[in-house]
């Protein structure tokens, strides 16, 4: 069995339109860790995700889940997409249905099981993202929050082994920001591989265990987020800013009122101090 969730090697896409949206890719995603993946707009990250699911095809190159490469067969990308789970960033493209429990039920009905379990399931998955109060509440009276919860509930009740968050907290007040992501970290704790896209490096400086960084369809540095936010060039090439947190701790460290120990957290720099 392979330590890595995902691979993928020399991936290239390219839309109809002849846009070239990913570049000879080589990344490699460890299992039971948080990754975020950064970039700007048109970077290909959306992309990426979608090939982790076989949505789409590759041009050229191969992606593996689990060890074994994708193959492009009914059969095959069923059973990849009952464990490969993706929410999008805007809720609207994903909801369809007329009330909450009818929209999360619905992945289960389409696996075929059973009435009870369809409905455990769907329990089971609104308790969890905190929406099972709005089971029967029609779907187009929700705020943008709870539709982004409902998509997790959604993504949940299908009981995936991975599931891929394209930039979950775009358009969240900061609130709803801090459920989303304690409710990241209970489904992480819980053995779900969780990835996600996103363009706050604060956020992912203080979440994620590896950061991958992709500009114009190419891999431009993948690691941890020391070594991420500590290599200037990469950010410079990325456009990106050094989280808030490392600024702060750099500036402590250079008048000598801090040790080498880089705090992940606020709680973590009040402790060190």
């Amino acid at each position: 069995m392979s330590q890595y969730i995902f691979e993928t090697c020399e991936l290239e896409y390219e839309y109809p339109d002849s846009t070239k949206a990913l570049k000879g890719i080589n990344l490699a995603i460890e299992k039971g860790k948080k990754t975020a993946v950064l970039g700007p707009n048109g970077a290909g990250k959306s992309t990426l995700f979608l090939h982790f699911n076989g949505i789409l095809k590759p041009k050229s190159g191969r992606v593996l889940f689990d060890g074994r490469e994708i193959e492009y067969n009914r059969r095959h990308l069923m059973e990849l997409r009952k464990n490969v789970g993706i929410v999008f960033q805007d809720p609207d493209t994903q909801i369809f249905a007329g009330t909450v429990f009818q929209e999360v039920s619905f992945g289960p009905l389409n696996l075929g099981l059973k009435d009870d379990e369809v409905k455990e399931r769907v329990e089971k998955a609104l308790i969890t993202a905190g929406v099972y109060d709005l089971a029967q509440k029609p779907t187009h009276l929700l705020s943008y929050g709870q539709k982004k919860r409902v998509c997790i509930a959604g993504v949940l009740a299908m009981e995936p082994e991975v599931i891929i968050f394209d930039e979950p907290t775009a358009y969240l007040d900061p609130k709803h920001c801090r459920i989303l992501l304690e409710s990241l970290n209970v489904l992480h704790q819980s053995g779900k591989q969780i990835i996600l896209s996103t363009h706050d490096v604060n956020l992912a400086y203080g979440w994620a265990d590896n950061i991958i960084i992709i500009k114009d369809g190419k891999l431009l540095k993948s690691g941890t987020p020391e070594e991420i936010f500590a290599n200037d060039e990469v950010l410079k090439q990325a456009d990106l800013q050094k989280p808030m947190l490392l600024e702060v701790y750099e500036v402590l460290f250079e008048k000598g009122l801090i040790g080498k120990r880089q705090p992940k957290s606020i709680e973590d720099l009040r402790c060190i101090l």
